[in-house]
């Protein structure tokens, strides 16, 4: 009897110093990733667990090249925007080629899913993707390890793209995803942004830290007031939100997550309840399929990047108080039906009939199917999944510390 009293006593000693030390700790204020869990699993790696201990090596392992790494910066770029400020961002229009029926190939001509490789001619993009990757892990790294190595990298990575006057990025994507050969506007150059939420975890995760002061925090506050100003009422900005398709998603994501960073929680709540709401309505069919991305040359492909887009959509929502999973519009629309119906081809119980010029991968479900199965329970994912996606069960060791749900 004595030696069940004692792991009882145990545990009951543990629980308590494990909330003490839960209470001590400060939460970071994520969007996209479960403050509270990271906290969680802080403390985890603290008891030497040891899943946790080698999901923090993966980490590691993953920032230390970026320590010795050059910072990022646009305004090196040769081929310089319309405006001839090199600070002004720029991209070429990926799925857009040369005219064959002009003498100069002008104005360009699309070919939906097939990427022209002029793109890589101006490398803009590349750098906002990479940096928003590497500060993401760097204050992943940073807050598992508390080593301000990793938060000075950091540092030197945000003032030098955002901050610095000589280096800095204009807050504006005027000339993103340019189509040579046409000046018409269009909404489709937020998509280049589309990373920079996962950059603004990262930036939440070094709070508190030596190397990103007070004052660098609410100067890239500024920048990105100023960004959200430009994507909510510029003519750019305008026509991506009007977006019925995935272009619209990311747009949604990125001005809810940039007014809850800026500290505007009312605004976020407005975006969610006027424009993201409605959007479920017209994105989705009766049974889940998500109508606008079926008819696109690669349609597994992008009904994924949106779904994904939506389930980032819902996480970052619970930060303005808003539950988005559970939300059924009037004609009984939710994301539970949009994904359920794309459960049939990602567990390979049903063939894809639509278009996929690329490669289809079931896998790209797993991720969301792994967030899935600890929100709508009564899927069980698990038995529709497990047979064909090995990762869904065994996961991955860096989602221990990532994942939003457990």
């Amino acid at each position: 009897m004595k030696k069940p009293l004692f792991t009882l006593l145990f545990l009951l000693l543990f629980s308590f110093n494990f909330s003490i030390s839960l209470s001590a700790q400060i939460k970071p204020n994520t969007f996209l990733m479960n403050g509270e869990l990271l906290l969680q699993n802080k403390l985890k790696i603290a008891a030497n667990d040891e899943p946790c201990l080698a999901a923090r090596r993966i980490i590691v392992y993953a920032a230390t090249p970026i320590l010795t790494r050059e910072p990022y910066t646009i305004v090196n770029k040769t081929i310089a925007p319309l405006s001839g400020d090199t600070h002004d961002y720029m991209s070429l229009a990926p799925y857009w080629w040369p005219n064959p029926n002009t003498a100069t190939g002008l104005p360009y001509i699309r070919k939906d899913g097939q990427t022209n490789p002029q793109v890589n001619e101006v490398k803009d993009n590349s750098y906002l993707q990479a940096l928003s990757q590497d500060v993401r892990l760097l204050g992943l790294a940073y807050f598992y390890t508390n080593e301000e190595k990793y938060a000075q990298k950091a540092t030197e990575l945000l003032e030098v793209f955002f901050l610095n006057s000589a280096t800095r990025m204009n807050p504006n994507l005027k000339y993103a995803q340019t189509i040579r050969g046409d000046l018409t506007v269009y909404g489709t150059c937020t998509v280049d942004s589309e990373h920079l939420p996962e950059l603004l975890d990262g930036v939440q995760l070094l709070v508190g830290s030596k190397s990103w002061t007070s004052t660098k925090h609410e100067a890239l506050k500024n920048w990105f007031s100023e960004y959200l100003t430009w994507m909510l009422t510029s003519e750019w900005g305008k026509k991506a939100s009007n977006a019925p398709n995935n272009i619209g998603t990311y747009y949604d994501l990125q001005v809810i997550t940039y007014a809850l960073f800026v500290g505007n929680k009312t605004l976020a709540k407005a975006l969610i309840e006027k424009q993201t709401f409605p959007r479920i309505e017209t994105q989705l069919g009766v049974n889940g399929e998500q109508v606008l991305e079926l008819v696109r040359t690669n349609a597994w492909t992008y009904c994924n990047k949106n779904l994904d887009g939506w389930f980032s959509l819902a996480s970052v929502a619970e930060s303005a108080g808003i539950n988005l999973w559970d939300y059924t519009s009037t004609s009984g629309k939710s994301l539970k039906k949009a994904l359920q119906w794309m459960l049939p081809y990602g567990a390979k119980t049903k063939v894809w009939p639509y278009q996929q010029i690329g490669l289809f991968k079931p896998e790209y479900l797993t991720p969301m199917a792994r967030v899935a199965s600890a929100i709508y329970k009564d899927l069980k994912l698990d038995t529709q999944l497990s047979a064909t996606h090995t990762r869904f069960v065994a996961g991955a060791y860096l989602e221990l510390l990532t994942s939003r749900y457990q």
